[in-house]
């Protein structure tokens, strides 16, 4: 991802049409490292599926959507004292799966789901509606099926459970089983970020704001 800017509250001048926001975590450089190894095992069996760039690699806590710039200096205010509130989370790549024929993912465990349901929460509390509610499936995605744009999956949030076989699904079991098993590497979250994506043939993402993770 790109950075607008490298401050600890969310600022932003005009976004362009089709921009959404998300927060959300990246993995350090070895994770990443280790998931382009695997896609790239696993792209030539399934070349038709969208496979996501190294640059696009994250972890999604809250899935925002297009946020006018009216709420926005009270979600930055309000994400920052999660923030504070919040410790550092120890994560563990663990495996790869699916879902349903739409989703190829890789899966963390860790607990970062009480983080994510505080950037719900402030999200929330910021005027920011329609937000999900589902409990978080922590989760690297690393391919869709091509025409797989539903509510919240460019952003890389909870995709649904994609069991329906409609327009646009594909046999991920393939694809699933070239990625291989994936190394158990472990790293610590520490900050997480506010992301702008602008919708395309290639989504682009930049983190707006970055708060790191201080609580005790």
């Amino acid at each position: 991802m790109t950075s607008a800017t490298s401050a600890t509250s969310g600022t932003s001048g005009g976004r362009p049409a089709g921009a959404r926001l998300f927060v959300a975590v990246t993995p350090p450089v070895e994770v990443i490292e280790a998931l382009v190894a695997a896609v790239g095992r696993a792209r030539p069996v399934a070349p038709a599926l969208r496979w996501v760039d190294r640059e696009r690699i994250h972890l999604t806590l809250a899935f925002l959507g297009p946020v006018d710039d009216a709420p926005r200096a009270d979600l930055a205010d309000r994400l920052g004292r999660v923030a504070h509130r919040h410790p550092p989370v120890a994560v563990e790549l663990a495996g790869a799966g699916r879902f349903g024929h739409r989703v190829l993912w890789a899966g963390v465990t860790g607990e970062l789901a009480p983080l994510a349901a505080g950037v719900r929460r402030a999200a929330a509390k910021a005027g920011i509606a329609g937000l999900d509610d589902r409990p978080l499936r922590a989760h690297l995605t690393l391919a869709r099926a091509r025409d797989d744009r539903r509510p919240g999956q460019d952003g890389g949030g909870r995709a649904a459970s994609g069991r329906e076989r409609g327009p646009g699904a594909a046999d991920l079991e393939p694809a699933l089983v070239a990625l291989g098993e994936l190394p158990a590497l472990a790293w610590t979250v520490d900050h997480f970020d506010l992301v702008r994506s602008v919708l395309g043939p290639h989504p682009r993402y930049t983190v707006e704001s970055t708060w790191p993770l201080v609580g005790a």
